[in-house]
């Protein structure tokens, strides 16, 4: 019975997951700033759940899946900054 309520209890922890602090946390161990973070609106015509930008100073090798944001683009910006944009729909 215990191990029942205790795996309920982090089956709903992990449903109450705040993904802005996991991604933002990830995003400064890559050593990164994050610029934009959006939920629930729209952005380039899309709607998005859950839509984040961040900046580096240097090109680095990003994984394609971040605390479960798609990787969408790269850019540079006109400060010579690399932005990494992540989302999901």
């Amino acid at each position: 019975m215990k191990k029942l309520v205790l795996t309920v209890a982090c089956l709903s922890a992990i449903a109450f997951a705040d993904i802005k602090l996991d991604f933002h946390v990830s995003v400064n161990k890559l050593g990164c700033n994050l610029v934009q973070w959006i939920e629930n609106d729209y952005e380039s015509g899309v709607k998005w759940k859950h839509y984040g930008k961040f900046a580096c100073k240097d090109p680095i090798k990003v994984p394609v899946k971040l605390v479960g944001l798609k990787f969408l683009d790269v850019s540079k910006n006109l400060k010579g900054e690399y932005i990494f944009t992540y989302g999901e729909e």
